[in-house]
């Protein structure tokens, strides 16, 4: 009987009951599905690198690593493999000379090639293992021979397999979208690489320690100091920006679960107050009949039970199903791992748990006071509520205000969960449309930043490694272009290090410079200037020193900071050619910029980047997380709708008596609906109010996320908050037109009689 009694309830407040479905099975669909995306790729990556046995630790050195240095640095405690090998810049005999990362290896166990197809590598094989994507890019198949260049020479070698490494899971390139077609890798054996004693330049190094501060003393005490850069796998390019890509996507996923529960909660204890409170008569007469309170206690359980357990058992099933495949698309053209498939894991389950047992707490507590009366004091009628409002109506302020003021001044303290709801909602869907408009806003500011104001250039010209003082004074004159270096940097002080890049312009406008604020600045000519970004994560201000290196050299400058500038990309440090010359460095261009459009191939130019491939790699690379500001804003918009239209719900269920007593005195329907829309703009406006600096944190935690090499400045600006305004409060509308034909049609003899 009270499993009859249950369901008729929830037929009769079916859209409080749908509201609760829709929030509780959200919270579980995006925790799950967004949760499944970002761990299948933690997953993905994580076996990839345990079949690959990915190093820990990369040793560079410009002056080779011999046995004797192998050998030291495997005694040290807690290492316990090292491979040798050498990287070598190639360009492959193909139209347009793509690049090569040639690797030439000593044994293969450390961060080993895994193969897609053909035959397995080893070091006793003669034969290339190519880069599957290139390959691909280039349509080249196992069996074909292919013959790359470098130091003027060339190598000719049968392809003998297809390979992934996990050294490149993201391969970094100019337009930042990475250009398969363009560039790739490549392993040989170093026996067969036609050198009798092969040189090598790299260690890797595979450990247990995990504190690298003191590895790198003891590495550096092994080596006698000739190393030029000692990187971690946090350092290392492809592993750390696929590791920012999945935190960025866990704090997205961490977002929306939080405010969806407490908005379903606050709606549970809403619908269950006011359910038990108009069926005191119910339930004195169930008493008296003999049903224990345990008993009726358990069935009232039962209306937040079913439906958050079938609704978190949606969410959890159609989570990890429905929300990745919307993801890879887009990561995949950016990142080469394995395999693309959602991971589940038992958090989800624990989250659809607690949504369900929370869900039965707010029930318990909503409905335990009028549960545990006894049936006569049950069956007896309940006392109107006491205002306290006497010292408040005497005062002058009272007196002005209008009737509407008023009225809605004595629902709300009459109401206060009711009222609690729909500022609570609000907030969540003011702070979720603040953050998902913010992020937006922010993310066409940095590419606006960067390819606006910073770069002047139309066009980018990459220089072959090879390129001679005449190809370059040639291009120079070619497309009035001005010269620029660009290197990998390390950069320590005050005892951390920053693995950044080093850009050097000889005199030139093309490439402008921006202060914390983003205001035009000129940097000093005389001097070094560090990228605000590093500066603060060194906490290096004007006037201090750090000491740098270019990766591989093996000796360490140090320079005093004449300037700290900010730039969205490319963190790090910048300075004139005749500063880094006098500092006793090469200036060596890697690039020339052109404030035209260049097409026309050149000698000594290995690509040519235009302003529009920079910014729609751009608009790739962001691509992912501009879809989930979408679905950021689409769940704020149907967490307002929801709230709001339950809100109107309760609100026309519970003033049906006031508003026929005021249909009865003569105001019209017109009139009422304008005093329930009067109210319900302004507990959304103060939800909206109090929602902007909850939607401002949300934001900075999202860019806290970004990476070492993004430098987002996390801005609130206006259109944001009209933007955010105008749905919460057009819901606020919409939802008030629903109810507007409910009032006109309202039966005045029932909604009179019924409250008596």
């Amino acid at each position: 009987m009270l499993n009859r009694k249950m369901l008729r309830d929830m037929k009769g407040n079916l859209a409080q009951f749908i509201s609760i479905f829709v929030m509780v099975f959200l919270s579980v669909f995006f925790f799950s599905g967004i949760s499944g995306e970002w761990r299948g790729l933690q997953k993905a990556a994580a076996d990839f690198y345990d079949a690959a046995n990915l190093a820990d630790v990369w040793v560079f050195s410009e002056s080779g690593i011999s046995v004797d240095d192998a050998d030291a640095v495997e005694a040290i405690a807690g290492v316990s493999a090292v491979e040798r090998r050498t990287m070598l810049k190639t360009a492959a005999a193909l139209e347009n000379n793509p690049g090569i990362e040639l690797y030439y290896t000593e044994e293969n166990a450390i961060s080993i090639p895994v193969i897609r197809s053909g035959e397995e590598f080893s070091a006793d094989k003669d034969g290339l293992w190519l880069d599957e994507r290139f390959a691909n890019a280039r349509g080249l198949k196992v069996g074909e021979p292919l013959t790359l260049t470098f130091n003027g020479r060339s190598l000719t070698k049968t392809v003998k397999g297809l390979v992934m490494s996990p050294e490149y899971v993201y391969m970094p390139s100019e337009s930042m979208t990475p250009e398969f077609r363009n560039k790739g890798f490549a392993f040989v054996s170093a026996r067969f690489i036609g050198e009798e004693n092969p040189f090598y330049s790299q260690l890797l190094i595979k450990t247990s320690v995990k504190d690298y501060d003191a590895l790198e003393i003891a590495v550096s005490e092994a080596l006698n100091e000739k190393y030029g850069a000692f990187l971690t796998r946090d350092n290392q390019a492809g592993y750390s920006q696929f590791k920012d890509e999945t935190a960025q996507h866990r704090s997205m996923g961490e977002v929306f679960p939080p405010v969806f529960v407490l908005v379903a909660m606050l709606t549970m204890i809403t619908t269950m107050t006011r359910l038990v409170d108009n069926q005191r008569t119910q339930i004195g007469t169930l008493k008296a009949l003999g049903f224990s309170s345990r008993k009726i206690t358990l069935s009232y359980l039962g209306y937040a039970f079913y439906p958050s357990f079938a609704a978190s058992v949606l969410g959890v099933i159609l989570g990890p199903i429905l929300l990745p495949p919307l993801f890879y698309p887009s990561m995949s053209a950016f990142y080469t791992v394995p395999t693309w498939a959602p991971a589940y894991h038992y958090s989800f389950y624990l989250m659809a748990a607690g949504t369900v047992v929370i869900a039965c707490l707010a029930a318990y507590f909503a409905t335990r006071k009028t549960l545990k009366l006894s049936a006569a004091e049950a069956l007896r009628a309940r006392s109107p509520k006491a205002l306290k409002q006497k010292a408040v109506k005497n005062t002058k302020l009272w007196q002005r205000l209008g009737f509407n003021l008023q009225w809605n001044f004595r629902d709300i303290s009459r109401n206060k969960i009711r009222s609690a709801m729909a500022v609570v909602g609000a907030l969540g869907c003011s702070a979720l449309l603040i953050c998902a408009f913010s992020m937006n806003g922010d993310m066409r500011d940095l590419k606006t930043w960067q390819y606006g104001e910073i770069n002047r250039f139309e066009t980018k010209l990459i220089l072959e490694e090879d390129a001679t003082e005449d190809d370059l004074q040639a291009l120079l004159v070619a497309v009035n272009g001005e010269t620029i270096m660009e290197e990998a940097v390390e950069i320590r002080a005050n005892g951390g290090k920053y693995s950044a890049s080093l850009t050097v312009t000889d005199g030139g406008t093309l490439l402008a410079a921006t202060d914390k604020n983003r205001k035009p600045i000129t940097l000093p000519s005389d001097g070094m200037s560090l990228s605000y970004k590093v500066a603060d994560t060194l906490n290096v201000k004007v006037g201090d020193t750090v000491e740098w290196h270019i990766f591989g050299k093996e000796t360490w400058i140090a320079c005093r900071i004449a300037a700290i500038y900010r730039t969205p990309t490319g963190q790090g440090l910048r300075t004139e050619k005749a500063f880094l010359e006098a500092l006793g460095v090469e200036y060596k261009p890697t690039a020339v910029l052109s404030a035209t459009l260049a097409d026309a191939d050149f000698i000594g130019v290995s690509s040519v980047l235009h302003t529009d491939d920079l910014t729609r790699g751009w608009d790739s690379m962001t691509e992912a997380m501009l879809l989930m500001i979408v679905i950021l804003i689409a769940s704020a918009v149907t967490l307002a709708v929801t709230v709001l239209y339950n809100l109107g719900i309760l609100s026309f269920t519970e003033m049906r008596h006031e508003i026929a007593a005021l249909k009865v005195i003569g105001f019209s329907s017109r009139k009422i609906n304008g005093l329930l829309l009067s109210q319900n703009l302004l507990l959304t406006a103060l939800g909206f109010v109090v929602g902007i600096p909850l939607g401002i944190l949300l934001v900075r935690v999202m860019t806290a996320t970004m990476g070492d090499g993004f430098d987002m400045i996390a801005a609130l600006h206006v259109t944001d908050v009209v933007f955010s305004a105008l749905i919460i409060l057009g819901a606020a509308f919409a939802v008030n037109l629903l109810f507007y034909k409910r009032i006109t049609k309202i039966d005045l003899v029932s909604s009179l009689k019924g409250n008596e």
